[in-house]
């Protein structure tokens, strides 16, 4: 740049350095970052409804018709004109590779959470790319933004994806935020991809969302007995009580039973339930308690009744996880004889039963 603008002048220096940066930039995202950082099956990466009727965890479990029907594809850094091409490549490759054998996948899941920024050619190119997939592979196609701003690009990437879809359904996000406080994950919400023989996709804004989304799918292609209006066939407990405002103690020992009835799912009985709850005891936590800190000794577990909780990985970068009524939380440090593997806080005024 020095020698240009010794020659040529400073207009000239100016432009050979703009010439100089964006090579400089496009031979180093090309050279280092591969743009898919990794795929996996959801079998091992399984979403936050662990509680589903034994009809729909069967349908879920096995090979043909479960979560290994469901393919997580991650991607990462930068994606722009210079490595849009490989991008989209490597995923037609990975997906032509697993046509015909028993892990072919029916549902790709395309994760842009550790994407920084997209240009518009990768923006347009990811557009095409959802219509491309069924066409040659007839595979549905979810994508995660990481982000509930959307995309990390000023193309309206979220609306071209969505455009092709007639009455799309909300996101779970979207739609948890519109319950009350008293709402439970026990019963997730009505929506599925309905036929496979259209090529319409979604968008959501975490990796859970769209595993949740993609599990109740596969049970309604499977199964559609199984989903009632969409909604996994769970006991909505607290609805069954009048007075929603105050509850008594008996009121509270009802929905508790209820809810280790929606937990167990099994063939036991309600006195089977009864006698399980009868190991609790009552316990109320205020808002900003601490419940356990990440590292303590694991002695109990608590059924939550009422109210919301939230999980923070500590040593992790501060994510967090809301915990809401109807779960059990620590069992698994619990029965396992292990350390609490995060913090949990109470953000509003609890009441629990704990064993």
């Amino acid at each position: 740049i020095t020698i240009v603008m010794a020659t040529k002048g400073m207009s000239a220096a100016l432009v050979a350095g703009v010439i100089s940066a964006l090579s400089t930039y496009a031979v180093q995202s090309m050279t280092h970052i591969n743009p898919i950082r990794g795929s996996m099956s959801a079998a091992t990466l399984r979403s936050s409804v662990f509680n589903r009727s034994p009809e729909a965890s069967a349908i879920l479990d096995h090979n043909s018709t479960g979560r290994s029907k469901i393919l997580v594809i991650q991607m990462q850094g930068h994606l722009f004109f210079g490595n849009v091409a490989l991008f989209t490549d490597r995923i037609k490759e990975l997906l032509a590779e697993k046509q015909g054998s028993s892990d072919c996948p029916w549902i790709v899941i395309m994760d842009f959470t550790l994407v920084m920024g997209l240009d518009s050619s990768a923006a347009h190119s990811i557009g095409k790319l959802k219509q491309t997939l069924h066409q040659m592979f007839r595979i549905k196609t979810v994508f995660v933004t990481g982000s509930s701003n959307g995309f990390p690009c000023e193309y309206a990437l979220t609306k071209e994806l969505k455009s092709s879809v007639e009455n799309v359904e909300p996101s779970f996000d979207q739609k948890d935020r519109s319950t009350s406080d008293e709402s439970t994950v026990l019963l997730p919400p009505a929506a599925n991809f309905g036929s496979r023989n259209n090529p319409d996709g979604r968008v959501f804004d975490c990796l859970d969302s769209a595993l949740r989304f993609c599990e109740g799918t596969l049970i309604a292609w499977k199964d559609p007995t199984i989903v009632n209006n969409g909604e996994i066939k769970f006991v909505d407990v607290a609805s069954s009580i009048s007075n929603a405002g105050e509850w008594s103690l008996a009121d509270e020992q009802k929905i508790a039973v209820g809810y280790l009835a929606n937990l167990c799912q099994g063939e036991e009985s309600d006195d089977d339930m009864k006698m399980l709850f009868s190991f609790f005891d009552r316990e109320v936590y205020f808002e900003s308690d601490v419940l356990w800190k990440q590292g303590d000794k694991s002695n109990c577990t608590k059924l939550l009744i009422r109210g919301n909780l939230l999980s923070l990985l500590e040593n992790e970068a501060g994510s967090t996880e809301p915990i809401q009524s109807g779960n059990l939380i620590g069992e698994l440090g619990l029965l396992l004889d292990t350390d609490e593997q995060a913090l949990c806080g109470v953000s509003q005024k609890k009441q629990f039963f704990t064993v």
